[in-house]
């Protein structure tokens, strides 16, 4: 995208002047200004919690400043959000990822502006378009993979693919390269650069002084919120740089490497895991840290969280001379080996907890005396290790979410300093890390193995490694390839050992990168065959219901012959017909994380208020019962949206206060069952084609038609998107609050619907008839197949629950089973459909 220059006067393609941002307890910028001019690539360096992410998230629309200005392009805009900072040109790469892990690769690159029509997306368009992104970004990823399946530096290269969708004139990237290797970070670096040439202001955000000076035109300093100052690229060097971050001259070097190291603490014999690492033998001294190099994606990582219980394996392993295989990590850490993880949100911490939460939480079992933690000890270590690492906090109770990435980081590390393991396991320790942050960490990681402790460390930084490490073991392929000393490791060695490996033990290209070539044959067959395997993948829960569903109704023939006949299968078609109808609203509602309880007492208020509204012949009567329904669900709805929504309560405490409410008014209404309704409402609703219900053949086609369209269309990716993850999807600009409203005024409306065919069936008002279709419209949700924890699940899957439920409550009655005990029986099928569910994924979890 050009830009067009101004001639003998300063033009910026963003500037913000004076910018004010304070959150509770604190001030996070303090009259902050930065300008970025078109075609430059600009650096914003700060320690952490120096106000870097925070004013980037302003230009993006995540938050709002409390004052100040912001020029896009010369003029000056009030960005209201993150759709409207998109739709003004900038583009924003987080440091964190803000992808959704349950929709793949092609929604997540084109989450928010995906191409097609109004109601349906054009999928062959967006893997196209996902692909040749990718291609030039120099990968390859299969389009249907979960986003929940790649890798960390994966998930990094979709964000920045997602980036450059609407060719934006400001690309902010905040810590880009933190998970990429060096092959990686050069291909993005040629990225920038091209980038750079068309006439995008490209804002680079790093604590990596190399990269900074290999990339930035400019470069902006932040200190505790307010501006330090910026200067050229080629007017500082790499001390004074620092000396701006810090406010004082700081050296720049790695501690020293051991001078003497003890016996074996941990020693690894023949270690495999099949598909991952082979045959791996290693050990690691009293005082020695052994660093893991190579291609990143070789097995490094694999061997760590092996190590830690993480990864199932097969092999010895000894730690201070005795057997130690560990099956769980609990296990690895009351043996005195901990991992710190190199993807702190996903497995390093507890998101909405305090930092004194997220740092005892391990050593609670060791701290507490007859169930009792001592509060005095929890708050003195939580305060020692804040100290310790300088983590920038208004206290101790603070949430960990609210801190900046480099605290949340120390956070990790802080807390496996508070004990005294004998083994550490570190992986990337000083991701997203500022510089004074790493050296003190780096003295930190040394001073544990000078005390004793062996030290593994898995680095994609190679300097880092190099710098740290008193031997290196490179992997390629899952095997150890060669072995360095530290001080004769240079990063052509390290490099160079895992190419060549590669070369010799299988593709060459693959070697060379962790994602692989875009152009690679094998990497383009893997990404066109995802379709059929993702679509037999979303179906299989689905396909094996109705698998059951025929075996029941098998077991059920051979007991009566009347399950069969056309009268009890019509019978059961319009037993099932409201339960699906709504079912599919509380489908809509769990897909999104959350549950309607209010949607039982709502169908009896529509049988209490039809009775009264269908009772006399004509079509008035009719007219005026369907629109109180759909009023009534349609307000029940709202209300339970207002209070989830708007006044942040809970779903579950939301809905049972509707649920009450509801119910009573079902009950002023119609006391107790009475009441007729007319001919011509039965005709209506009762109507059959042959011997199935209309009702029933109805609620199929607006299945088929629903799943479509959460297949293909853009109500499923919002649906999939928000339930899944409803912080990345406001980040790309979706309205999550109205998603959810929506979903839950669906909700009541086919409530209210359902309450129609219920009150045709049964003839008048009940203020007990919606009674049981709380419970079974949830088990239905969850028989078929949907996640309640949000983001998964089929329409199908949905209806063939809904009619597993229906064929177990009629082989019931037909086996002259109390009602009571039916009861039972439905609560005992969502349970074993929640394990079978559990069950799933955490295989799936095993297997990547």
């Amino acid at each position: 995208m050009q830009h067009d220059m101004a001639v003998g006067t300063e033009t910026y393609a963003l500037e913000l002047r004076g910018i004010d941002k304070s959150f509770v307890g604190v001030k996070a910028l303090k009259g902050a200004s930065f300008a970025c001019r078109p075609g430059e690539v600009h650096a914003l360096m700060g320690e952490n919690g120096a106000g870097k992410s925070t004013l980037m998230r302003v230009i993006a629309g995540v938050w709002k400043p409390d004052a100040g200005t912001i020029l896009i392009q010369g003029r000056e805009v009030q960005i209201t959000g993150p759709r409207h900072s998109q739709g003004l040109g900038i583009a924003m790469v987080y440091q964190d990822t803000r992808l959704v892990p349950d929709l793949d690769v092609a929604q997540n690159i084109w989450l928010g502006r995906e191409p097609g029509g109004a109601i349906t997306v054009d999928r062959r368009a967006m893997e196209e378009g996902a692909r040749t992104i990718l291609t030039r970004l120099g990968v390859a990823l299969p389009m249907n993979r979960l986003v929940r399946d790649l890798e960390v530096a994966e998930r990094q290269i979709v964000e920045i693919a997602r980036a450059l969708t609407g060719e934006p004139s400001v690309l902010i990237l905040d810590e880009p390269t933190s998970a990429l290797d060096a092959a990686e970070i050069e291909r993005l670096f040629s990225i920038v650069t091209e980038l750079k040439r068309q006439g995008t202001a490209v804002i680079f955000i790093s604590h990596r002084l190399p990269e900074v000076f290999a990339i930035a035109d400019r470069i902006t300093v932040l200190k505790d919120g307010e501006l330090v100052g910026t200067v050229d690229r080629q007017a500082v060097d790499h001390e004074k740089l620092v000396a701006m971050m810090v406010g004082r001259d700081l050296a720049l070097a790695y501690p020293p490497r051991a001078q003497a190291v003890g016996a074996e603490r941990l020693k690894v014999e023949a270690l495999s895991s099949p598909g991952l690492f082979n045959n791996l033998s290693f050990g690691v001294r009293a005082g020695e840290i052994v660093g893991f190099g190579g291609i990143q994606g070789n097995g490094q990582a694999d061997v760590a969280r092996a190590l830690f219980g993480l990864v199932p394996c097969a092999g010895s392993v000894m730690l201070d001379a005795n057997p130690a295989r560990f099956k769980a990590p609990a296990h690895a850490i009351k043996a005195g080996l901990v991992y710190v993880p190199g993807d702190r949100h996903r497995e390093g911490l507890f998101m909405p907890h305090s930092i004194r939460e997220n740092l005892s939480v391990p050593h609670l079992a060791e701290w507490a005396g007859l169930g009792r933690i001592p509060a005095g000890r929890e708050r003195q270590e939580t305060l020692d290790a804040m100290s310790r690492f300088a983590i920038k906090a208004a206290s101790g109770e603070q949430a960990v979410r609210t801190l900046s990435g480099g605290n949340q980081q120390k956070v990790v590390l802080g807390r496996w300093t508070v004990g005294d393991p004998k083994v550490y396991v570190f992986e990337d320790p000083t991701r997203g890390v500022d510089v004074a942050t790493k050296l003190e960490i780096y003295r930190r990681i040394r001073a544990l193995a000078d005390a004793g402790a062996a030290v593994i460390l898995v680095a994609s930084d190679l300097l880092e490694l190099i710098g740290l490490s008193d031997r290196i073991l490179v992997f390629s392929k899952g095997r150890i390839v060669d072995e360095i000393a530290g001080a004769e490791a240079t990063e052509e060695r390290i490099v160079g050992s895992a190419v060549e490996a590669g070369r010799t033990h299988g593709d060459p290209q693959a070697a060379t990168s962790l994602i692989g070539d875009a152009t690679t044959p094998s990497a383009a067959a893997k990404s066109g065959s995802a379709t059929g395997s993702g679509l037999l993948s979303r179906y299989m829960g689905p396909l094996l219901l109705l698998v059951l569903i025929a075996l029941l109704g098998l077991a059920t023939t051979r007991y009566s012959d009347f399950f069969l006949t056309s009268r009890n299968l019509s019978n059961i078609a319009a037993q099932v017909a409201p339960l699906a109808l709504v079912a599919l609203g509380q489908f809509c509602v769990v897909v999104l994380g959350g549950i309607d309880l209010s949607v039982g007492p709502l169908i009896s208020l529509v049988t209490a208020m039809a009775s009264f509204l269908a009772a006399t012949e004509g079509g008035a009567g009719v007219i005026a019962a369907i629109g109180a329904a759909l009023a009534a669900g349609a307000a029940t709805g709202l209300v339970n949206a207002f209070m989830i929504v708007r006044l942040k309560i809970p779903d579950l405490i939301a809905t049972l206060a509707t649920y009450s409410v509801v119910f009573g008014l079902a009950l002023i209404v119609r006391p107790s069952p009475g009441g007729l309704v007319s001919d011509d409402f039965l005709d209506l609703f009762e109507t059959s084609l042959g011997s199935v219900p209309v009702a029933a053949l109805a609620i199929v086609l607006v299945y088929i038609a629903f799943e479509y369209l959460m297949l293909r269309g853009r109500l499923g990716q919002r649906l999939y998107a928000v339930g899944s993850s409803s912080e990345a999807s406001l980040a790309v600009g979706l309205r999550t609050a109205w998603i959810r409203a929506a979903a839950y005024v669906f909700c009541g409306i086919c409530a209210a619907i359902a309450g129609l065919i219920v009150t045709a069936r049964i003839g008048s008002g009940d203020p007990q008839a919606g009674s049981i279709f709380t419970l079974a419209s949830v088990t239905a949700v969850v028989v078929g197949g949907v996640s309640v924890f949000g983001g998964r699940g089929t329409a199908i899957g949905v209806l063939l629950g809904a009619v597993a439920v229906g064929v177990m409550q009629n082989a019931l009655n037909l086996m002259q089973v109390s009602a009571y005990y039916q009861y039972i029986w439905t609560g005992g099928l969502t349970l074993l459909a929640v394990a079978g569910y559990s069950l799933r994924l955490s295989r799936k979890k095993k297997r990547s």
